[in-house]
C-alpha cells in the first residue's frame, strides 16, 4: 500500500492521496448485443441523489426496452463489493450510481 503523504495547506495538515496504484488490470466485460429483454441490475450505493437518477433509468429501461430490472441497494463503504458474484449470476449488465 502506498505510504501516506501530507502537506500543509493554509496551516492545515492535508492528506495527499498520491502514490502507486495497486489494482490488478482486468478485461472489460463484453458489450451486450441488445438491451431488449436483458436482465439489468441497478446498484445504488447510497450516494446522495443516486436513487432518484437510478429510479428514472430503471423505469425508462423497463418501459422502453422491456428489460427485467433488479435494484440492489447495498452498503459496502469503499471495500470490494461482497455481492458482486450474486449480481453477476443474475444480471446481464449492472448500472452503478455514484451520486454527485
Amino acid at each position: 500500500m502506498a505510504r501516506s503523504q501530507t502537506r500543509m495547506v493554509g496551516g492545515i495538515k492535508v492528506y495527499v492521496p498520491t502514490g502507486a496504484i495497486e489494482t490488478a488490470v482486468h478485461a472489460l466485460a463484453p458489450r451486450l448485443r441488445a438491451l431488449r429483454g436483458a436482465r439489468i441490475g441497478i446498484l445504488d450505493n447510497h450516494k446522495e441523489f443516486a436513487d432518484i437518477v437510478l429510479r428514472g433509468v430503471a423505469n425508462t429501461l423497463a418501459r422502453e426496452q422491456s428489460v427485467q430490472v433488479t435494484v440492489w441497494r447495498k452498503d459496502y463503504l469503499g471495500k470490494p463489493s461482497p455481492f458482486a458474484r450474486e449480481m453477476a449470476a443474475s444480471c446481464d449488465a449492472v448500472i452503478n450510481g455514484v451520486g454527485h
